[in-house]
């Protein structure tokens, strides 16, 4: 039934926007003193929603005034002996972690920090006792939050001020700041009126990105040690920052020149990119057009026992399927933000034996469709050829042209191709290598089919000791002698392994395993080939040898619990990765139109984005002046096998600026 679901889903509502499903609702009478913030605080619902089931509440909110809220939970007291049945209070153990209870408990470090409120600006302590929301309870449970300062002062919230920039302007910590105003918790929005202390020490919250940065205060910190650990005097940390007049306080944020931070693990203030969410300004009607090869012509729509056979049988039917399902899912996201669209649905019919000719035809007999002039922009087709078709036919009417998944395109100056390329997935991993492998034994082993990469390593560290495998006429391989004298029993080696050979890398990682018990050893790679997914590599080796690769996409976690959950109840199974990437690509377009005049203007403004799985930023290319998203991540095995990110500086980010498609 996987996607039996999602193909009738699809026949209902082509040609038309997603319809709402059924949904539970209870009301409130609004209390005198109450704001639409505190209710939505209460009840664990966004001002968005309440918004858009009671509109009037924007014009006037009054005592009395009953509200229509989503959920089936009415408007109660919690008494103190409901706390008992809705959290768990668990002692901190030696060694335990936010991440480690996380896990256990099933709920989401931010969950854990919203009823440990001190946990925003210090670390858990071995022995304390913190309440823990057990799984599937109401979290509009009574908290224990520390009271907000008196103030009576406002801030009107303009254009590139974050959370990080007001708090180092009123010398507060983010938690203070969002103590005093819950509704910004899930961030700003321009023209939000916020409560603020009375002083000020700054004039703006806005700082010089390419200059500086935040920096948050730790538990225990001194201000010597910080001036000494960052080379400034007191003067100087004072001048950019006023509030340290008054003293240094945990949490509170400091303003620091980029060049400081470089070996901090600084405050990004968007996370690593920006949410689109704080900066939406034209909430006009956004059409799109969404072209998938769903191939109806052929399946048997009234044979639910056809349907089946055929979704085992067409693989391009079944990805089709998971993508629209999640762009269905960005709609009904991005209508929760304000933002409305029609979403206009074509079957290009896809068929490998049909031949280009014929797969041509379909997509002109689409395109050359009258309303078609409307679009703001098109999302698909999957296929190389099929894409490239759709952007050469629109691209004289300027309708940007988004590929979802496809890697290398003939690029025109109207498409978005959203896959990063490999060549950036390696340029990336090589920019990681340059600066963090400083300082340790490099071993490079390289076949030689990627004897390129060798030389791009090689002109790093031109001291890195070289491997060479042996050919063995079938594939490669090494004498475990070749590789255990080049590792070092003093500093960390890291191994970086270039081939996509079987044999070769299950040799290598066995090898390597050996000697785990008397030497600190990483294993790199800037391409991670399907070889990797071979029964004969040991996933558990891997781990333990904490494997460094470049990818795509991340593996969602408990911070998308909502998406997952909805995604679930809606369709009855978890999302597959076809089904994330169409959620995140047609919802970042969505904002992306949301926060600018067109997807053309949102590239050039140089808008990072990050959702589920997927990151997304825009570069033109000077060549066909099409735009390619050269956003990756770098990946870690963690324990548990779990793909763990690795942070990276922003020196680094902006360091595969000059990787151009060709």
């Amino acid at each position: 039934m996987r996607n039996v679901t999602i193909l009738f889903i699809f026949i209902f509502v082509v040609f038309s926007c997603s319809s709402i499903g059924q949904q539970t609702y209870s009301s409130h009478r609004v209390a005198q003193g109450e704001t639409v913030s505190s209710i939505a605080n209460k009840y664990n619902v966004t001002v968005y929603e309440i918004y858009r089931l009671n509109p009037e509440a924007k014009k006037q909110l009054y005592p009395g005034l009953v509200l229509i809220l989503p959920g089936g939970n009415t408007d109660t007291t919690v008494s103190n002996n409901s706390e008992n049945e809705k959290f768990i209070f668990h002692t901190v153990q030696k060694g335990e972690t936010l991440y480690n209870l996380s896990k256990k408990y099933e709920v989401a470090e931010s969950t854990i920090k919203r009823y440990n409120q001190h946990l925003y600006s210090a670390e858990l302590r071995n022995g304390e006792t913190i309440k823990i929301l057990k799984p599937g309870s109401n979290s509009s449970a009574v908290t224990e939050i520390s009271k907000p300062t008196s103030t009576n002062r406002k801030h009107i919230v303009k254009p590139k001020e974050t959370k990080y920039g007001l708090a180092s302007m009123y010398g507060i910590s983010v938690a203070e700041l969002e103590n005093l105003n819950p509704n910004i918790v899930d961030g700003l929005q321009i023209g939000d009126i916020v409560n603020v202390p009375d002083k000020a020490y700054t004039n703006d919250a806005v700082i010089e990105d390419s200059k500086y940065g935040f920096y948050e205060v730790k538990p225990k910190e001194t201000l010597f040690r910080l001036t000494q650990r960052w080379g400034m005097t007191e003067e100087q940390l004072t001048t950019l920052n006023p509030s340290l007049k008054d003293g240094l306080k945990s949490g509170m944020v400091l303003t620091l020149p980029k060049s400081k931070l470089t070996n901090e693990i600084q405050v990004n203030a968007t996370g690593g990119a920006i949410n689109l969410a704080n900066n939406l300004k034209n909430l006009s009607v956004k059409n799109i057009a969404v072209m998938l090869p769903f191939n109806l012509g052929s399946a048997q729509v009234d044979s639910e026992e056809l349907n089946k056979s055929a979704l085992k049988s067409d693989r391009v039917m079944n990805i089709a399927l998971d993508f629209y399902s999640g762009s269905l899912m960005a709609v009904d996201s991005a209508k929760a933000l304000g933002i409305s669209s029609n979403l206009y649905v074509y079957d290009t019919e896809y068929s490998r034996s049909a031949g280009k000719a014929s797969n041509d035809r379909k997509i002109e007999e689409i395109v050359n469709r009258k309303d078609f002039d409307k679009m703001n922009a098109v999302i698909g087709p999957l296929l190389t050829s099929n894409v490239e078709k759709t952007s050469s036919l629109l691209r004289a009417r300027a309708i940007p042209v988004v590929s979802p998944i496809v890697p290398s395109l003939t690029m025109s100056a109207n498409l978005f191709q959203s896959r990063p390329d490999d060549k950036i997935l390696k340029e990336q991993m090589l920019s990681f290598i340059k600066q963090d492998g400083k300082g340790k034994n490099i071993i490079v082993v390289a076949d030689s089919k990627n004897l390129s990469t060798k030389e791009r390593i090689l002109s790093l560290y031109p001291d890195a000791k070289i491997v060479t495998p042996r050919s063995s006429g079938n594939g490669y391989y090494i004498r475990s002698s070749d590789l255990v004298s080049k590792i070092s029993r003093t500093i960390e080696n890291w191994v970086i392994l270039e081939s996509n050979d079987i044999a070769l890398i299950s040799n290598i990682t066995t090898t390597l395993s050996t000697q785990l018990s008397n030497s600190a050893i990483t294993l790199l790679t800037t391409d991670k080939g399907s070889a990797y997914e071979s029964d004969d590599v040991s996933n558990i080796t891997l781990m333990k040898l904490n494997f460094h690769f470049p990818s795509v996409d991340r593996e969602y976690d408990f911070k998308h619990e909502n998406f997952i959950k909805a995604y679930t109840s809606k369709y009855g199974y978890a999302p597959s990765s076809y089904a994330v990437r169409g959620y995140d690509i047609t919802f970042d377009t969505l904002l992306r139109l949301a926060a600018a005049e067109s997807l053309y203007s949102a590239a050039d403004a140089g808008y990072i984005t990050q959702y589920v799985e997927n990151k997304f930023n825009y570069v033109q290319d000077p060549i066909s002046s099409g735009y390619y998203n050269k956003a990756s991540y770098i990946i870690k095995y963690g324990k548990d096998l779990e793909e763990i990110v690795v942070e990276v500086s922003g020196d680094m980010k902006n360091n595969t600026s000059g990787v151009l498609k060709n």
